[in-house]
């Protein structure tokens, strides 16, 4: 008999930690050169920082349970987030100092292992919004 062990869709879950209670938040969707790069920040982070080096301080990734939610497809959310209009999203604030093997992207954990992250995060730890 052979057995077959396959990791769950949402093993990164058991790495991250709440720091925050549900809330409502306004979101810009930021694009970064490096895909690594988390590219959400609350709108009114964006409006203080949009010219300071410190910018990226205050971006986070933004997760979810349900894979058709991170994929932000919908037409009409996808088109909001290009133009740079804010999003509400609705969920919990975490930190995490780790991801499993496909989030944020495929190759991010194999970066964060051998420290080839082109960025560095305080304390090592990513900040992830995790979708109601």
């Amino acid at each position: 008999m052979i057995l077959s062990f396959s990791k769950s869709e949402n093993e990164r879950f058991k790495y991250y930690q709440p720091i925050s209670k549900t809330q409502e938040i306004e979101v810009l969707y930021l694009t970064w050169d490096d895909t690594s790069l988390p590219n959400f920040i609350k709108v009114s982070d964006y409006q203080k920082y949009v010219d300071k080096a410190e910018l990226f301080e205050y971006c986070f990734y933004v997760d979810s349970k349900d894979p058709e939610k991170r994929k932000f497809k919908i037409p009409v959310t996808t088109d909001k987030l290009i133009k740079k209009i804010p999003l509400t999203l609705k969920g919990k604030f975490y930190k995490t100092k780790q991801f499993d093997d496909t989030f944020p992207t495929p190759l991010f954990e194999d970066l964060r292992k051998t420290g080839d992250l082109k960025f560095k995060t305080e304390n090592d730890e990513f900040l992830v919004f995790v979708l109601e």
